[in-house]
């Protein structure tokens, strides 16, 4: 194998564990937080995607102003989701809340075909030029794509780790009981985690989109991608979730590219299975 052809590999590597692990850490903020899994946040991801399409492609608005408010629609119709849906029925228990976000993947998705089409989309390069690395080549629109995640990334665990609603989030992530009796809200707490992991989610699919198609179909796949990553990394573990996206980003672009998609998800799904024998409760377990 040529010197370049691996660092093409690597950089792609980065590039989709970042984006992994966007999408992986808004989930497991939302499990972590709620104990609900959501298995529409593909879908979220999807929507994302395409309303950075419209709203630059379409509507002619500017790319970066997009590039917050793609995110932003997403973090209310999140809020809106939870209050309007989940919230009614979570004293019921978990399995009516997974039995919901099961369905909304089937109504958004289908949803999706309608409204959008089965034809892929993409969004215009805003960013032209690059630089040759060992022979290798990084264009600066993934390269800055790369950064702005980070950055965001960055800002995840600083908003967790310093602010009062971030230690609030991850005090009901620890024990809720208790942090209720502390006066903590945690109802309000659950209402701005799920729509703070449906905005990370709409974030992924706005950066994503600018490199790859867009399609109504590619939710699924991303979601199943952000359970594996979650399942890997540790239930609830935002550092986890980092981890394990990069792990899963780099299978994907070596495996995929040597071998086939279909093979690199066989050696994922191997992956996961040999370090939950090491590590039952995944790689890092609740450590936010």
């Amino acid at each position: 194998m040529k010197l370049d052809f691996f660092v093409q590999m690597g950089i792609t590597g980065i590039t989709l564990g970042l984006m992994y692990a966007l999408v992986a850490i808004g989930l497991t903020l939302i499990f972590g937080i709620m104990r609900v899994v959501q298995y529409a946040h593909g879908e979220l991801f999807m929507l994302g995607a395409y309303l950075l399409f419209y709203w630059f492609n379409i509507w002619g608005l500017p790319y970066w102003a997009g590039l917050v408010i793609s995110p932003l629609v997403i973090f209310l119709v999140g809020m809106a989701l939870q209050r309007g849906l989940l919230r009614p029925l979570l004293p019921r228990g978990l399995l009516p809340a997974l039995a919901l976000t099961i369905g909304l993947v089937f109504i958004i998705s289908s949803g999706g075909l309608l409204f959008f089409g089965t034809v892929s989309r993409g969004i215009p390069s805003v960013i032209t030029g690059g630089v040759n690395i060992l022979g290798a080549w990084l264009s600066w629109e993934r390269a800055v794509i790369s950064i702005f995640a980070i950055v965001v990334i960055w800002g995840v665990f600083t908003f967790l780790q310093k602010t009062r609603t971030g230690i609030a989030m991850r005090a009901v992530a620890e024990d809720p009981d208790t942090a209720s009796l502390q006066g903590i809200n945690t109802g309000r707490i659950h209402n701005i985690a799920f729509g703070f992991g449906s905005a990370l989610a709409a974030l992924a699919g706005c950066l994503l989109g600018t490199l790859v198609s867009i399609v109504p179909t590619m939710g699924f796949p991303m979601t199943v991608k952000a359970f594996m990553i979650v399942i890997l990394g540790g239930l609830g573990s935002v550092p986890g979730a980092l981890l394990g996206g990069f792990i899963l980003g780099f299978i994907d672009s070596f495996v995929g590219t040597l071998l086939s998609s279909e093979i690199a998800y066989i050696i994922g799904f191997m992956t996961i299975f040999i370090i939950l024998i090491f590590k039952p409760l995944g790689l890092f377990s609740h450590e936010w």
